[in-house]
C-alpha cells in the first residue's frame, strides 16, 4: 500500500458521506476563521520592533528611487526585496503614507540590546505587512491540506493537517508578532514540493531556487528532489527531465540577480550569509567555535541530504516514493536544526512533521514539544511587543510599559530567560524527532555490541 493510505478505498467511502463532508468543510473553515483572527489580533497588539524597522527602511529607500542595496538597510538577496518594492507600491495606493517615526518616550529601548530602537513603527505599516504573511500561512495551510488529502485520500486527516499548522502559536507569531518573511520561503518550498511530485519539473526547480534565495535552507534539499526525479522516471527519459529541473533553477537564478549583475552589487546581496558566518569563525573563542560547529552541522545536513538522496535514487518501487521523499525532507531539515534556529525558522521544519504524524503516531510527542517550545520563544519578547500599540493609541500608557519594559528586562532579564526556555524545549523537540526516526536503530546496534562483547 502507498504512503498514508493502508484504509484509502474505506476512507473514501465515508468521506464521500454528505453528512462527513458537511462535518469536514464546517471544521474547515472554523479553523480557518480562528486562524484569521488570532493573526490580526496578535498582528494589531503586537510588533517586535527590530524586523519591522528594517522593512520600513527598506521600503522608505525603494520610495526614494533607491535600490535595494544603494542605501544601507537591506541584507538579503532579492526575492524578498523586490516583494517589498510590491509591498511599497501597495501601501502607497491604500494611502500608508509613513513607515514610522522615532518616540522619544521610547528611547530607553535601546539599553536592552543592541537590536532594540525607539524607531516604531506605525500600526498600519505593522498590518500591511502581516497581512501578507497571514495570507501566505493560509496558502501554505492549503498545500498542507492538499498534499495529505492527495496521499491519503482522507479529508479528515487534510483537515487535521491543515489545523495543526494554521493553529499552531508559533507560526502565527511568526508573522504577526516578529515579522519575519519564512513563511513564503515555506510557501515556495511546499510548492516546490507539489510540482515535483506532478511531474512539473520546471516549475519545481523555479520554486525551490525561489524559496532558497529568501531563505537559504531549501537549497539543502536540492539532492532529494534530483534522486526523486531520477527514481520516479527510470525508463522515461530521465536525464532531460533533470536537464529541465537543473536549468530552471539556474535561469531563475540569473534573472532574479539581474538588477545586481547590472549594477554591480551582486556581493552586497549575499551580506546576509556572509556577515553571519563572519560573526561566527571571524572572532575569537565562543563565536569561532559556535561559527565552526554551525559550518560542521550544515556539512552533516548535506551528508544527510547526500545518504538519503541515494536511498531514494536506488528505489525500485514506485509505491514507496512518497513516503521515502517526505521521510527525506522531514530528517534533513531536523539535522540542518542541530544547529539551534530562530523560532521563525521551524516553519520549514513543521510541515514535513505534520506529514510524517499523519502516518506516524510516534512523532505526536516531538510535535507538541515542539509547537510548545518554539511558541514560547516567539512570544518571549512579552512587554517589549507591545510599544507599536503605546504610541500610537491610548490603549497602553507609554510611560507605564517603559516601566514594565524595565522590569521584564533588568535583573535577570526574564525576556531572555523565557526565550532560552523555550529555545531549549524547542530544541528537545527536534532531538526527538531524529530520536523517533533511528532510536529504534540505536538501540539494536547498541544491542548488537552488546552481546559481541559479552561472547568475547
Amino acid at each position: 500500500m502507498s504512503f498514508l493510505s493502508k484504509t484509502a478505498s474505506s476512507v473514501k467511502e465515508k468521506d464521500q458521506d454528505p453528512n462527513t463532508m458537511s462535518f469536514i468543510c464546517r471544521t474547515a473553515i472554523i479553523v480557518m476563521i480562528i486562524g484569521v483572527a488570532a493573526r490580526l489580533i496578535l498582528g494589531f497588539f503586537m510588533t517586535h520592533l527590530y524586523d519591522m524597522y528594517h522593512w520600513g527602511l527598506v521600503i522608505q529607500n525603494i520610495n526614494s528611487g533607491n535600490g535595494l542595496y544603494e542605501l544601507t538597510g537591506f541584507f538579503y538577496t532579492p526575492p524578498w526585496g523586490y516583494i517589498l518594492g510590491l509591498e511599497a507600491w501597495f501601501q502607497d495606493m491604500i494611502g500608508i503614507t509613513s513607515t514610522g517615526e522615532y518616540v522619544t518616550a521610547a528611547f530607553q529601548l535601546e539599553g536592552i540590546a543592541w537590536y532594540y530602537k525607539p524607531m516604531v513603527t506605525t500600526l498600519g505599516f505593522n498590518i500591511s505587512i502581516k497581512l501578507m504573511f497571514m495570507i501566505s500561512d493560509l496558502v501554505v495551510g492549503y498545500l498542507i491540506f492538499w498534499i495529505v488529502r492527495d496521499i491519503t485520500k482522507d479529508k479528515r486527516k487534510a483537515v487535521l493537517a491543515f489545523a495543526l499548522w494554521f493553529l499552531c502559536p508559533f507560526v502565527s507569531g511568526a508573522g504577526s508578532v516578529i515579522g519575519m518573511f519564512d513563511t513564503i520561503s515555506v510557501l515556495m518550498t511546499l510548492l516546490a514540493v507539489v510540482m515535483l511530485r506532478k511531474d512539473r519539473y520546471m516549475e519545481s526547480g523555479v520554486m525551490l531556487c525561489m524559496a532558497t534565495l529568501m531563505k537559504f535552507f531549501p537549497g539543502f534539499l536540492i539532492f532529494i528532489f534530483i534522486a526523486y526525479i531520477i527514481s520516479k522516471n527510470r525508463d522515461n527519459d530521465v536525464k532531460k527531465k533533470l536537464m529541465i529541473f537543473v536549468i530552471s533553477i539556474v535561469v531563475t537564478a540569473l534573472v532574479l540577480f539581474l538588477p545586481q549583475l547590472l549594477d554591480g552589487t551582486i556581493a552586497d546581496s549575499f551580506l546576509f550569509i556572509t556577515s553571519r558566518l563572519n560573526e561566527g569563525v571571524g572572532y575569537d573563542n565562543i563565536g569561532a567555535v559556535a561559527g565552526y560547529i554551525a559550518l560542521g552541522i550544515y556539512a552533516l545536513a548535506i551528508a544527510t541530504s547526500l545518504i538519503f538522496a541515494l536511498r531514494i535514487k536506488g528505489n525500485k518501487d514506485p509505491v514507496k516514493l512518497d513516503g521515502m521523499l517526505f521521510d527525506a525532507l522531514l530528517v534533513t531539515v531536523a539535522v540542518m536544526f542541530l544547529y539551534p534556529p530562530l523560532p521563525q525558522y521551524v516553519l520549514l521544519l513543521l510541515p514535513f512533521l505534520i506529514f510524517m504524524l499523519m502516518k506516524d503516531g510516534r512523532y505526536k510527542l516531538p510535535c507538541i514539544v515542539l509547537m510548545i517550545g518554539t511558541s514560547v520563544a516567539v512570544l518571549a519578547g512579552g512587554p517589549t511587543d507591545l510599544v507599536a500599540i503605546a504610541a500610537y493609541t491610548d490603549m497602553l500608557d507609554i510611560g507605564s510599559l517603559m516601566g514594565i519594559i524595565d522590569g521584564y528586562t533588568g535583573g535577570i532579564n526574564a525576556m531572555m530567560l523565557i526565550g532560552l526556555v523555550g529555545s531549549a524545549v524547542q530544541y528537545i523537540g527536534i532531538l526527538l524527532i531524529l530520536w523517533v526516526r533511528f532510536g529504534k536503530k540505536i538501540k539494536e546496534f547498541a544491542h548488537r555490541r552488546t552481546l559481541k562483547e559479552t561472547v568475547q
